[in-house]
């Protein structure tokens, strides 16, 4: 077969578990070829027109133009069948335009996931989301999977989306911005908590600059907050918050029912299942408040035992937000990013912990890996449901800095 999807070869930077990953593709426990709408872009579509034959014919059958794009990589998509909603093109566990017509005849979507790859200022990036098991195994569980390399790639220029100034915050002070943020969160001598808390009190101040154009100042920001962390003087202001575990086990379980309790694969129901007992509802699916508070407040104080030997789990999850969704110019304003990383951090710290609610042994660490993998197929792929996240906590009041503290505080 000719090739219908070209590459390059380019070096990219890439965390270091990014390097390691390779797709496990029938062996994988949550297929990513079901549960999803499969987009096609306009020139593969007009492939899959033109080449339709036997192995073919499924998916042809459920392929249509999509009414309300022209172009892009949603040019057109592929119904998906039964209740777990899978492609049609998936065959014993393997693709069949893969096997039939070769991996250049993947659509843009389907060849790059997990990956991400974007381009800025002529740097290329390459990262991964965890909604893969593969993908969430290799960031999570290695302590050096956020060694930062430089590795070869190859790429389809078609597939790469291109970084523009935000803000009015030029791409190389973006980088600049984006490293400081990143090196925040591995910042080991503070707790997590912590460092969370310090990254909202400067992304504060640097939406602060932007609304004023005083993005020239960035950099003297960026110092003073390296000055004050290193001599310990932000740390010790936050020692006086308290926590507020009730308010934290309310509104996130908010969050995690508006979702709704459908789930497209048998792995994510079995989470779901494990996750409702661990919130102690009963056979109507239904938990008290004080249940719920408590059901909490347990398993969050196992939750260190159940990560002993993998205490880095929830920074290598936050570290790969920040830098997959190029925090913090990733929402109406830096303070915005910051809001949607403490929802998603909220609700899967709440997850973790009612998993951990159980009587005898903590659950062993696969086991939080997987619902880590779940809340982000969950929850990380609905545009509308981040930003619904995002509205509830300003109408509910907890958007305010000082208050969002409390959520924080473990």
């Amino acid at each position: 077969m000719p090739i219908l999807h070209r590459t390059q070869s380019a070096s990219a930077l890439m965390p270091r578990f990014v390097e390691r990953f390779r797709c496990i593709g029938s062996s994988c426990e949550d297929t990513c070829c079901s549960g999803w709408t499969v987009y096609l872009d306009k020139k593969t579509y007009k492939a899959y027109r033109k080449e339709a034959g036997p192995a073919l014919d499924p998916m042809m059958a459920n392929m249509q133009r999509r009414e309300d794009t022209m172009e892009g990589n949603a040019y057109a998509e592929i119904k998906t069948l039964g209740e777990q909603k899978r492609c049609p093109a998936l065959q014993d566990g393997m693709c069949s335009v893969q096997s039939s017509l070769g991996e250049s005849y993947l659509s843009n979507v389907c060849h790059s996931y997990p990956r991400i790859t974007q381009r800025r200022n002529g740097q290329v990036e390459q990262m991964i989301t965890l909604s893969c098991p593969e993908a969430a195994r290799l960031a999570l569980l290695a302590d050096d999977a956020f060694e930062f390399i430089e590795a070869p790639v190859n790429l389809r220029e078609s597939a790469m989306t291109e970084v523009k100034e935000r803000f009015g915050v030029p791409p190389a002070l973006m980088t600049e911005t984006r490293i400081f943020c990143l090196n925040l969160m591995r910042t080991r001598d503070l707790a997590l908590w912590q460092r969370l808390a310090l990254l909202g009190a400067f992304c504060d101040s640097l939406t602060v600059l932007c609304a004023r154009n005083e993005q020239a100042n960035i950099p003297a920001l960026i110092n003073d907050f390296v000055q004050a962390i290193g001599n310990g003087e932000l740390a010790a202001t936050l020692e006086v918050i308290q926590p507020d575990h009730e308010s934290q086990a309310m509104l996130f379980a908010t969050l995690w029912a508006t979702k709704g309790f459908e789930a497209t694969s048998r792995l994510e129901q079995q989470v779901m299942c494990q996750i409702s007992a661990g919130f102690g509802a009963g056979a109507d699916g239904q938990v008290s408040a004080t249940e719920l508070v408590g059901a909490y407040r347990r398993g969050l104080g196992r939750l260190d035992q159940a990560l002993q030997d993998v205490p880095w789990l929830l920074e290598n999850y936050v570290v790969n937000e920040i830098f997959n969704e190029l925090a913090p110019f990733n929402g109406h304003s830096p303070y915005d990013s910051y809001l949607q990383l403490i929802a998603r951090f909220g609700l899967l710290r709440l997850l973790l912990a009612v998993q951990c609610n159980t009587q005898g042994d903590v659950p062993p660490v696969s086991v939080l890996t997987t619902t880590v993998q779940v809340h982000c197929r969950r929850f990380q792929h609905v545009p509308s449901y981040a930003e619904r996240v995002k509205r509830s906590l300003y109408e509910s009041g907890w958007a305010e800095m000082n208050k969002l503290y409390r959520l924080i505080r473990t």
